[in-house]
């Protein structure tokens, strides 16, 4: 069985405290983001703690490049069996002042490009018996208007872990999710990339609840 964890939208804080859990685990990391030099910097960190990492660089909101960057990891990594799926449109802007337009294409990247990632890796996912695992927050339950699209992106997410949990449990893929209720940050009594990572962890090990909340 292939030990690897894919992450798309990789960044300095949840994403990296994910791959530094699972790289002491035992995973291999590859990581998708838009930015190369960030990419090498947060590989840098990795290997700089015994961690194999490879990376591509990728806007997933493009599904030609996140397409291309998917098929290059693969076949770097030999395989995936995990993949994290942390890409967002991170934004603040009233859901009023919203066009259908913007909605549309940040849904692409909030939501739809999750499923996209996931059908691209359903054989490798399917034959390493693993897992698909998103990073939802509490906009998803307690939506604000000031982040109206991101919140509508969360309650996708949300919904999306729930649907794909019953749609893929049969071909043995695990699907769940973390509902992440506040802001992240390093050295944070209860909301640090480390502290966050292990409780996706157990959510991973133990594949009983398709949501963690913390």
């Amino acid at each position: 069985m292939s030990k690897s964890i894919l992450i798309i939208g990789a960044g300095p804080g949840f994403s990296t405290g994910v791959a530094e859990k699972f790289g002491a685990e035992g995973y291999t990391v590859g990581l998708i983001s838009r930015n190369t030099e960030k990419l090498q910097k947060l590989a840098n960190g990795l290997e700089a703690k015994g961690i194999t990492c490879f990376f591509a660089a990728a806007d997933a909101s493009n599904p030609i490049e996140l397409e291309q960057a998917i098929t290059e990891l693969k076949t770097r990594l030999g395989g995936i069996s995990v993949l994290l799926y942390n890409a967002a449109a991170l934004k603040s802007k009233d859901i009023w002042l919203e066009t259908p337009d913007e909605l549309a294409e940040d849904f692409k990247l909030n939501v739809a490009h999750a499923l996209y990632s996931a059908q691209l890796l359903h054989e490798d996912l399917k034959s390493n018996q693993g897992a698909v695992l998103l990073t939802g927050g509490s906009l998803a339950k307690n939506p604000n208007p000031k982040y109206g699209s991101l919140a509508l992106g969360k309650a996708g997410i949300l919904n999306l872990a729930h649907q794909l949990n019953q749609r893929l449990k049969p071909d043995g893929i695990f699907v769940g999710t973390i509902t992440i209720n506040g802001f992240i940050r390093t050295g944070s009594p209860t909301h640090s990339p480390d502290i966050l990572a292990q409780k996706l962890w157990t959510l991973f090990q133990n594949k009983t609840n398709v949501e963690i909340m913390h």
